[in-house]
């Protein structure tokens, strides 16, 4: 049986090739509430301050 050798972050190599995350940074949820009711979408963050990484885009309601 051969084996293969394991380099950190191998299980999830796909993943950070097709999106590299900035070192310090991870996925979370974010929550926001206006007249409408509450909007939940998926955001990079800092994990010293929780700030965006990316600013939200903006929605195409009309």
């Amino acid at each position: 049986m051969a084996t293969q050798p394991q380099t950190p972050g191998a299980t999830d190599a796909a993943s950070s090739q097709s999106k590299p995350e900035e070192e310090g940074t991870f996925t979370t949820d974010v929550s926001e509430t206006d007249d409408e009711g509450t909007t939940v979408r998926e955001a990079e963050v800092r994990k010293d301050d929780l700030s965006e990484t990316q600013p939200p885009k903006p929605d195409d309601k009309q």
